[in-house]
């Protein structure tokens, strides 16, 4: 089986779009929120939204990432690369693809030993074969697909694409 295009180019920035009006309604009030990336998609997903944030709301935003294996997310050390400390922050936590949320709970252990004041997660894509309690809070498109299906994200001469192979 080839890949099969689910979303171009245009549909990711309305998908992206979305989100982020989102994430505005739901921290309306607030002044500061954090986005963390999972390395290296969900930072390219979480500047993306940083920009379009930053566009149309007074909130400030904060850009952080989040280094960890995603092969093997619990056996390695999880690190955050951010300016500012999460402790009574409000931090969303930003990925491509939510497969079986393995990636999306280490990465919640580890921002949850810093006390925030609240986390919430953001994906473009959200499979529906998750192996952990972890959900989607803003989500651009859900799909439940086989088990041996694949889900991608890339960005290419600018172009970014979501497809399944």
């Amino acid at each position: 089986m080839g890949k099969l295009l689910l979303l171009d180019h245009d549909q990711i920035s309305l998908k992206l779009d979305r989100i982020a009006w989102q994430i505005i309604e739901r921290y309306f009030g607030e002044k500061e929120i954090i986005l963390l990336g999972l390395v290296d998609r969900g930072t390219d997903i979480a500047t993306k939204l940083k920009v379009r944030l930053t566009a149309s709301s007074d909130l400030k935003v904060q850009l952080g990432t989040i280094s960890l294996d995603k092969n093997d997310p619990f056996k390695q050390s999880v690190s955050i690369a951010l300016e500012t400390n999460l402790e009574n922050k409000c931090v969303i936590l930003v990925d491509d693809v939510l497969n079986s949320g393995s990636t999306m709970a280490a990465a919640l252990r580890e921002v949850l030993n810093h006390n925030p004041l609240s986390v919430r997660t953001a994906v473009l894509a959200n499979r529906d074969h998750h192996k952990f309690p972890i959900q989607a809070n803003f989500v651009g498109i859900s799909l439940a697909t086989t088990l041996k299906e694949h889900i991608s994200y890339e960005e290419v001469a600018g172009q970014m694409t979501v497809s399944l192979s």
